[in-house]
């Protein structure tokens, strides 16, 4: 009696859909017909119900961060499968050590799982797990050798100066699937040449968008110019790939700068006290930390003193597009928040009493939001929508969904902060080195928006958690 009931119990099943090329598609694996046979397979057992229809599209086997399979996994994990159904073995996975992790969680949650081309698959016995380990063994080998062919195809490309991706350095264009100098070669040699002689990329960096109108990050220049084999001619052990910028010397001697900067900057590292708090208010991008050198003379010499830790918007720094200029020293930010942050943080208790008698019930909403997406991957199995548009729509769907909680809580409670901050303050904060400065602010303040300059002054604004 017990064993009739228990085949009469619905199971909730999901079908997983996956395709990762055209060529997958060609060979009888479409999404449409996936989704078709999941759907038969489910109406031919009168004890299963479809739970939901999960699908990545244009994602290897090899890969586990796939959308819809996370998504999978985490209704797994709150009990909502029992069973997962998918075409063949190579749909689920390709990787041993992947399916080997999934398998444990799967298990852990009483969820199974049926290859419906190939029921010989079978994870219920001892040897029916080593059968399916064992399959997925050659599977892996498979995918990796095909890897390992598409290398092949790009050496040999590369050995015949072709170009194996469709991005190309600033002062290279793609002709006849060769690299050729472009009209941005001189400018970009120019600023090269320019950072040789300063040797500072910020400078270099100005210097190529004022004087030929070139605009690229500092990082970008650094990355994708400077430390380029590409601009000596040279990539991958063939001498003559492309028409060379620069001479090896040159890139030798850019290369032994950029060493020694990176050396410089990791054996110097201070422990900002702001970092990541501050934010200019003119452009709303993070203030980073700098130095203010303090300089004197000294006869014909000019001597380093002091260099103060301070910060400044880079957003102004690197490309003039901000009119908040110029650096703020670390203690006077320290100085202005021991004076006015008793002050200010009054108002923030007013405003925690005030917020935390209201709370707000957003599981309705977020029902709405998923059965839009729901809706959304029909039309997109239905044919309705392209690929683009579904993973456009879904996106701004669950960032909207990710945003709300079930029920909003109260704001944190500030109670001891309060006590702290009403007992001795000040000298126990003199106490702390930067690193406790930093988890002390971090607990209380949300971000600091600075202000530009006007005159000697700046605004400030706190925001608290």
């Amino acid at each position: 009696m017990k064993r009739a009931e228990e085949s009469e119990k619905l199971m909730r099943v999901a079908v997983y859909i996956r395709v990762s090329s055209d060529e997958q598609a060609e060979r009888g694996d479409s999404i449409r017909d996936q989704k078709e046979r999941g759907i038969k397979y489910i109406e031919e057992h009168k004890n299963m119900v479809l739970q939901d229809i999960y699908l990545d599209d244009g994602v290897s086997g090899q890969k586990i961060d796939r959308d819809d399979f996370t998504r999978l996994m985490n209704h797994v994990k709150e009990g909502l499968v029992d069973l997962i159904i998918f075409t063949k073995l190579d749909r689920w996975f390709r990787s041993l050590r992947h399916y080997l992790n999934t398998q444990a969680v799967l298990e852990k949650h009483h969820a199974a799982w049926t290859a419906i081309d190939q029921p010989f698959f079978d994870t219920s016995t001892p040897y029916g797990r080593a059968f399916v380990a064992q399959s997925m063994t050659w599977a892996e080998l498979e995918a990796q050798n095909g890897g390992l062919r598409v290398a092949d195809v790009f050496r040999t490309k590369v050995a015949h100066g072709e170009v194996i991706s469709g991005k190309v350095p600033h002062g290279y264009r793609i002709e006849n699937k060769h690299l050729v100098l472009s009209e941005e070669a001189p400018a970009i040699q120019d600023t090269i040449f320019y950072f040789l002689k300063h040797q500072s990329m910020n400078q270099a960096v100005n210097y190529l968008k004022e004087t030929h109108g070139i605009i690229m990050s500092v990082q970008n220049f650094k990355q994708s110019i400077l430390r380029n084999e590409k601009i000596t001619g040279r990539y991958r052990n063939n001498e003559t790939y492309c028409p060379r910028l620069i001479s090896d010397e040159a890139f030798q001697q850019i290369q032994r700068i950029l060493d020694h900067n990176s050396n410089i900057k990791s054996s110097q590292k201070y422990p900002y006290i702001f970092t990541g708090l501050l934010v200019c208010a003119e452009c709303g991008q993070k203030m980073s930390g700098c130095h203010i050198n303090s300089v004197s003379k000294q006869k014909d010499k000019t001597v380093l003193r002091y260099k103060y830790p301070a910060y400044e918007c880079k957003h102004h720094r690197s490309f003039r597009k901000c009119g908040n200029g110029g650096a703020i020293r670390e203690v006077r930010i320290e100085e202005y928040l021991m004076k006015n942050v008793k002050e200010q943080f009054g108002t923030y208790i007013a405003d925690f009493e005030a917020k935390s008698k209201k709370t707000a019930d957003n599981r309705q909403k977020k029902n709405q939001l998923q059965k839009k997406i729901g809706r959304l991957k029909d039309l997109y199995l239905n044919e309705a929508i392209t690929l683009e548009e579904y993973k456009t729509d879904r996106e701004e769907l669950e960032n909207q969904l990710n945003k709300l909680t079930d029920i909003k809580q109260p704001a944190k409670n500030p109670e001891a902060f309060i006590n702290m901050i009403n007992k001795d303050f000040e000298s126990m904060y003199q106490r702390l080195d930067n690193q406790q400065k930093r988890l002390f602010w971090r607990s209380v303040i949300k971000e600091i928006r600075l202000s530009k300059r006007s005159g000697c002054c700046r605004e400030y604004t706190i925001i608290f958690l």
